[in-house]
């Protein structure tokens, strides 16, 4: 093959190309559209040894131009110790591919033509090698994702002989590569390249007539990425001055709309900015940040005729919906948030799918449909519009989607449905939402009563009815406490409560014992007392339960003790432990601290702490109860 001065000096950066057969294609000179068959023998290659091959290629071209460049895998067919395989080279924009290879079931199995990669450079109708096809080799260790799925950091010193290559033979080329190759001697650290850099960049800008604010911005990068951060606001502000409508003014007008503190200020400057700059790409979110600070100044009104005014692309149907339900259960411009709801169910259906969105766009819209529903519905139920909500809950609640919804809403729809007189028709989603413990003790209860109102039922045949549905939840909570159980000496103790009376274990003997550790100081213990209050109110009239408040590690006058529980409405037994031997004696860490002692006398639960939860507290307690009074 006849070569030219410029093959020869591509084919210098083509070590191993020359040096070995190894690697070669046909056509010898290929050109754009075009077809190319190679033949990889890897015998002296790291995969001489595998025989699963395959081969991952990007194509190449201008810097600018390497979105084309996504690894993509090449099928390899063996024909006795080598293998072959086709790529094609696209009519434009290509000026060449690189390729290496690996096994295929252990991908980090590699061939990287030590690091330098497979070439096929494309060829002009002349027998000349094309433009970019050495300095685009650059561009891809240092503009795709091929390096990093190959598993190695290309060698800066590589890249800068590729680029040096393409300059020494385009020289027109410089304004794509400049900065590439300015970037590639930072990374490379070789001693005194600082001042060097930044005298290239200067002679490179003061090369050009008038920057671009591209330019402008490649520069200001590389001086960011040397921390000289004086010549970085430089740059920026001369930028500004290249293009006074460009994207960095528009950034940073954006960016004092948002950190605005005076309201007034901000809506003026929002509105400057959006007849200034309309088709900005900031202008959506600046909308939706200023349709929620409406709503944290409380001007629905201006919120309402602001969302009115915008196209549905600057509208955030989710912001709306969080709005929307916040104004409905405040009771707040109730018919407002209708509108609102409205709005936002007419943009998510005309909604394509959001960058944000990786998963299946027509499952998370339907998700997302369903929430905007139930505010929706929650709008006319606040509205007493009780038909309208119950048609709006039946849109969104079924047995089959009960598990996707908050035992508040399955409550909520409950309630609309008694209201209309559609309890039979609602039952399904009821009973569902019982058996998969999604009700609330409210839905229970309401349930129960509506049950036992029906022709030819009574209180006992709700009880029972109730009692089937759960059974199951039941069953599954005590499988699952059975598991938390202990099984410890409970220590005998003889303590004095507040009123004087002596509190012993010896009295309570056969019986089931709630002890709750606590002090006046610690809050925790307080913000349980409701639920504990709770707790001991379903077992008041049981003679075989007894909940003992026992006060500890009080830390100061017994006084304050007394005090709290005169300002406080709790008819708890406080024995005192003024010492801590019983708080010691039943190794308590922390308070408050829950033990429950069973009618054989021995600690079977032992919980620390609170965690905020009434009704999740008073279950628990309850459920330890009963299981120790059927003898668990």
């Amino acid at each position: 093959m006849k070569k030219t001065l410029l093959q020869t000096l591509f084919l210098l950066t083509l070590v191993t190309l020359s040096a070995t057969a190894q690697f070669c294609f046909s056509p010898q000179q290929p050109q754009a559209d075009q077809v190319v068959s190679f033949t990889y023998s890897p015998q002296t290659t790291p995969l001489a040894t595998d025989s699963t091959l395959e081969g991952r290629y990007v194509r190449y071209g201008a810097p600018n131009m390497m979105r084309i460049s996504q690894p993509t895998t090449v099928t390899l067919v063996r024909q006795g110790n080598d293998y072959v395989g086709r790529v094609y080279l696209p009519k434009k924009d290509v000026a060449g591919t690189m390729l290496y290879f690996r096994n295929s079931t252990l991908p980090k199995r590699t061939d990287l033509n030590k690091g330098q990669f497979y070439i096929i450079p494309v060829w002009d109708a002349a027998g000349r090698i094309v433009p970019h096809a050495t300095g685009g080799q650059a561009s891809v260790f240092t503009r795709t994702h091929l390096p990093a799925e190959a598993g190695f950091r290309p060698d800066q010193t590589w890249v800068i002989t590729l680029l040096e290559h393409e300059l020494a033979q385009n020289p027109d080329l410089r304004p794509q590569y400049w900065y590439d190759l300015l970037a590639a001697r930072i990374k490379q650290r070789k001693p005194g390249y600082g001042p060097q850099v930044k005298s290239a960049i200067e002679s490179y800008l003061a090369s050009r007539p008038e920057p671009s604010p591209a330019e402008l911005a490649d520069a200001a990068r590389l001086y960011e990425s040397m921390g000289d951060f004086a010549k970085v606001k430089a740059l920026r502000e001369r930028r500004k001055s290249v293009e006074p409508a460009g994207a960095l003014v528009q950034k940073d007008r954006a960016m004092a709309i948002r950190t605005e503190p005076n309201w007034a200020k901000k809506k003026l400057a929002y509105a400057a900015f959006s007849k200034e700059f309309p088709t900005s790409t900031h202008l959506p979110a600046l909308t939706i940040m200023m349709t929620d600070d409406y709503y944290k100044q409380n001007d629905i009104t201006g919120m309402m005729a602001f969302v009115g005014q915008q196209p549905d692309s600057f509208v955030d149907a989710g912001m709306l919906n969080t709005i929307a339900f916040k104004m409905a259960d405040e009771r707040r411009s109730v018919p407002e948030a209708e509108q609102l709801t409205k709005r936002a169910l007419a943009v998510l259906k005309n909604q394509a799918k959001p960058t944000d969105v990786s998963g299946d766009w027509a499952t998370e819209k339907q998700k997302r449909q369903r929430q905007l529903m139930n505010t929706y519905a929650r709008t006319l139920e606040q509205q007493g519009k009780y038909a309208e909500a119950y048609t709006a809950y039946q849109a969104m609640l079924t047995p089959d989607t009960v598990n996707e919804n908050e035992p508040r809403t399955i409550e909520r729809y409950f309630q609309c449905a008694l209201r209309t007189n559609h309890g039979n028709e609602a039952l399904p989603v009821i009973e569902e939402a019982v058996q998969l413990d999604k009700a609330t003790k409210s839905l229970k209860a309401a349930l129960h009563d509506w049950y036992a109102k029906q022709p030819g039922n009574t209180v006992a045949k709700a009880d029972a009815y109730l009692k089937d549905l759960e059974a199951d939840v039941v069953a599954d909570k005590r499988d699952e406490m059975q598991q938390k159980l202990i099984n410890e000496p409970a220590p005998a103790f003889s303590l004095t409560d507040l009123k004087g009376r002596t509190i012993s274990t010896s009295a309570m003997k056969g019986k089931v014992v709630v002890l709750d550790f606590w002090a006046t100081w610690c809050g925790p213990c307080i913000a349980s007392f409701p639920a504990m209050q709770q707790a001991q109110t379903r077992f008041k009239n049981d003679p075989d339960v007894r909940f003992l408040f026992v006060n500890t590690r009080e830390g100061g006058p017994v006084q304050r003790v007394y005090n709290f529980m005169d300002k406080h409405p709790y008819d708890f037994v406080v024995p005192l432990d003024g010492q801590q031997k019983v708080a010691n004696a039943y190794k308590v860490q922390g308070i408050p601290t829950k033990v429950v002692i069973g009618p054989n006398g021995r600690v079977r639960y032992r919980s620390i702490g609170y965690n905020g939860d009434p009704e999740a507290t008073v279950d628990e307690l309850a459920l330890v109860v009963e299981m120790l009074k059927d003898g668990k």
